[in-house]
C-alpha cells in the first residue's frame, strides 16, 4: 500500500510538472512618476526661512522649503530588481518581482517668499524623491509571437518606503535659492500594477504602469485633499 501511494504521488507530481518552467530574470528599470489627486500641484513657491525676531512670521520651519512638493509634473525614476516565475504548459504565468526603487516627482516653482512676505518671480523646480523596497506579486498570460515571447502579467504591488527626500532650485533675477529637507510619509505605498514583457531569446523589454492607492498627505496637519503615486516604466530584461 505504501508502495502504492508513492507511486501514485510520483506520477501525479510528474504530471502537475510537465510542460512548465520555472525562470529567473534581472530587471533593470528608468521610467517616469508623478502625483495625481487634489492634494498634488504642477506649480509652487518656495518659502524662505523668516527671522524668528520678525512679527510678520509666514512659517515655523527652521529651513527654506517648497509649499506644496508633491507635483504633478513627470520626474525621473529608476530602479533594480530580481524575478522568478512560473510558466505553464498553457501558457499562464505567475511570480514574485522584489527591488529597490527610487521615483521622483516635479513641481514648477514660480515665485520665491522671503522673510517678510514678498514674493519675489523667480523659475526653477523641486523634486521629491522616494526611495523604497518593491515586492510584485503578479499573474497573467504568455503569448507566442513569432520568434518572442509576450507576458501579459498584473497584481498588486508593495512599496516599503525607505526615504521621501525633496531637493529644490529657483532663480530670480536677484539670487539662487534651494531647499533640501526629508518629508514625512506612509511606512507603506500599496499600488495596482500592469506589465507587458517581450522576450527574445535572454534579452526581454518590459513596460509597466503603477497606480498607487496610498494618500501620501493622509497625516499631514492642515492639508485639504489627497496625493497619490503614479509610475511609468520601461526597462531591460535579462532572463538566466
Amino acid at each position: 500500500m505504501k508502495l502504492f501511494t508513492l507511486l501514485v504521488f510520483s506520477l501525479l507530481t510528474a504530471r502537475l510538472g510537465y510542460g512548465q518552467s520555472t525562470e529567473y530574470s534581472l530587471h533593470l528599470t528608468s521610467g517616469f512618476a508623478a502625483y495625481r489627486g487634489s492634494g498634488a500641484a504642477g506649480d509652487g513657491s518656495v518659502i524662505l526661512v523668516p527671522d524668528p525676531l520678525d512679527e510678520f512670521l509666514i512659517s515655523d520651519r527652521e529651513e527654506p522649503y517648497t509649499e506644496n512638493p508633491y507635483g504633478t509634473t513627470l520626474g525621473l525614476s529608476y530602479g533594480l530588481a530580481a524575478q522568478v516565475q512560473r510558466v505553464t504548459a498553457k501558457g499562464s504565468v505567475w511570480g514574485l518581482q522584489t527591488g529597490y526603487e527610487v521615483l521622483s516627482s516635479r513641481t514648477r516653482i514660480h515665485n520665491v517668499f522671503d522673510q517678510h512676505d514678498f514674493g519675489t518671480s523667480s523659475t526653477g523646480y523641486t523634486s521629491l524623491v522616494n526611495h523604497g523596497i518593491t515586492t510584485h506579486p503578479f499573474f497573467g498570460h504568455r503569448f507566442a509571437v513569432k520568434s518572442t515571447q509576450v507576458d501579459l502579467t498584473a497584481g498588486p504591488e508593495v512599496s516599503f518606503l525607505l526615504r521621501s527626500h525633496e531637493e529644490g532650485k529657483a532663480k530670480s533675477d536677484f539670487s539662487t535659492y534651494s531647499t533640501s529637507l526629508n518629508h514625512g510619509h506612509p511606512d507603506l505605498d500599496l499600488r495596482a500594477r500592469v506589465n507587458l514583457t517581450t522576450y527574445y531569446k535572454h534579452i526581454g523589454l518590459a513596460l509597466g504602469y503603477s497606480h498607487g492607492l496610498t494618500n501620501y498627505r493622509k497625516n499631514q496637519a492642515g492639508v485639504v485633499g489627497e496625493a497619490y503615486l503614479q509610475a511609468f516604466r520601461l526597462g531591460l530584461t535579462y532572463r538566466l
